[in-house]
């Protein structure tokens, strides 16, 4: 399965100047303003969003609370902390490496890191890029109590997580891990002899003028930072942040609205990597049946509505991020929010906030008795490689709901939209449910993924 996440709004502050917006951008604006403050209570205190038509700024806004205690409204060049957003910084750090000729993507891991066990196969800097490698997420899938510490270095990092078994045969399969952005982010400093985040400086940020991003700890006060919070059972707190050497080169920046478009703006008007480079970064992995994953290199490629989508999301502890960039439309959207909580909401909205940009309809589902749907609720089971994984499904307000008990399957109580009386789909994902009956007149769910039928679950309950 993939990896898939009373009113609190007290104010919104309009920080752009409607001055000059056209008929269409007025009326995008007040869908939008309505769009974000009916939802933010459901997903955080605060958030800015910032959506871009034809490399134009057309909404600039931030929304709440940047400090619930004190209640100090949310400000648009306010920063956040944009977890796996990193990913693509990475990603590009390396590609100028490749460019410069110090890396290729058919490098093994072995050739900077010679200890890294091979387990067996060639593992290649494109399979870290592409989340093809195989190797298990430090942070949710390798207990490795022996090896934890209050701080690491990187290298530290890397013997935390050279010693798991694979998940799959390298380039078989796709996964999403921040183990390969951690190792990515070591052989950038073992490539250049300089620590990632000073590398990231000069290479990166400082070619695409970013005076917002930095790659700094939590005990580093930013006068100008959002509060971070966590919400679980529907409680708000504050967030105790993990510390910089976690995230390290996987999700650990922090920037603003204003310089997640400029650091795209600096991208394709080929400030950082050429062109072809770019191309390459942002096409989806091709397996070697001709399938494709939804994975590039530090985004992923996906579809809102039929339109196709280069994006990432970042969740870290007290804060999500999201950005989606419509290549056809040429319409860019982030949007960063001041609260964690294990559902995916944030995603949701950010989706949503597309189809206003693009003049889609937000509500495109079809509809399905009700006495039809309550017949799927159930618990649903199969085996994979070994392994038992469960799939709840629920019924409320009319509406079905499914999810995984297993953490590890990362799909967290979503809903599923209809596109007949027995196929489903979720919005989070390139996942598709049909329900049919077995040869003993049971209920069962086939799930697809983007490379065609991923499995079979039986009706246990």
């Amino acid at each position: 399965m993939i990896r898939l996440l009373s009113l609190f709004l007290v104010s919104f502050i309009l920080l752009t100047n409607c001055f000059g917006q056209s008929k269409q951008d007025k009326k995008i604006s007040k869908a939008l303003d309505e769009l974000i403050s009916n939802q933010l209570s459901d997903i955080a205190p605060g958030c800015v969003v910032l959506v871009a038509k034809n490399d134009k700024i057309i909404y600039r806004k931030a929304f709440g609370l940047a400090n619930t205690e004190s209640k100090i409204p949310m400000d648009a060049d306010m920063l956040f902390r944009i977890g796996s957003m990193t990913k693509q910084f990475t990603a590009i750090a390396v590609l100028q490496l490749v460019e410069e000729g110090k890396i290729s993507l058919q490098d093994s891991i072995q050739k900077f890191i010679k200890d890294f066990p091979s387990k067996g196969y060639i593992i290649t800097i494109d399979n870290l890029l592409t989340q093809t490698s195989g190797i298990k997420d430090y942070l949710s899938e390798i207990p490795n109590p022996p090896k934890q510490k209050e701080t690491y270095t990187p290298r530290d990092g890397v013997d935390y997580i050279k010693d798991a078994p694979l998940n799959f045969k390298p380039s078989s399969n796709y996964r999403y891990s921040n183990s390969n952005y951690y190792l990515l982010g070591y052989i950038i400093e073992l490539v250049t002899g300089e620590p990632y985040e000073k590398y990231l400086q000069k290479q990166l940020l400082n070619k695409a003028d970013l005076k917002n991003t930095y790659y700094i700890g939590a005990e580093n006060n930013l006068s100008n930072m959002a509060q971070g919070y966590s919400k679980f059972e529907g409680k708000i707190e504050k967030a105790t942040l993990q510390p910089i050497d976690i995230l390290y080169s996987a999700g650990g920046l922090i920037s603003n609205v204003d310089d997640i478009f400029k650091w795209h703006e600096a991208l394709y008007n080929q400030k950082l990597v050429n062109n072809e480079t770019l191309e390459k970064a942002t096409t989806a992995y091709r397996f070697s049946d001709n399938t494709f994953s939804q994975y590039a290199y530090g985004w992923f490629i996906k579809s809102v509505d039929g339109s196709k989508t280069i994006e990432h999301s970042g969740s870290t502890d007290g804060f999500r991020s999201d950005e989606i960039y419509l290549p056809d439309e040429n319409v860019f959207i982030v949007a960063l929010y001041n609260c964690y909580e294990a559902d995916i909401n944030w995603q949701l909205l950010t989706n949503d906030i597309a189809r206003v940009a693009l003049g889609k309809p937000l509500d495109n589902e079809m509809k399905v008795k009700e006495d039809l749907l309550k017949g799927y609720i159930g618990e649903y089971e199969t085996t994979l490689n070994g392994m038992n994984h469960k799939l709840l499904v629920t019924f409320s307000d009319g509406k079905l709901f499914i999810e995984a008990s297993n953490p590890g399957d990362r799909l967290p109580k979503v809903l599923l939209y209809a596109k007949s009386d027995n196929e489903f789909y979720i919005k989070e994902a390139p996942l598709r449910f049909e329900f049919s009956k077995d040869s003993n007149n049971a209920f069962k769910i086939v799930t697809y993924n983007n490379r065609g039928k991923d499995a079979e679950w039986r009706k246990v309950k």
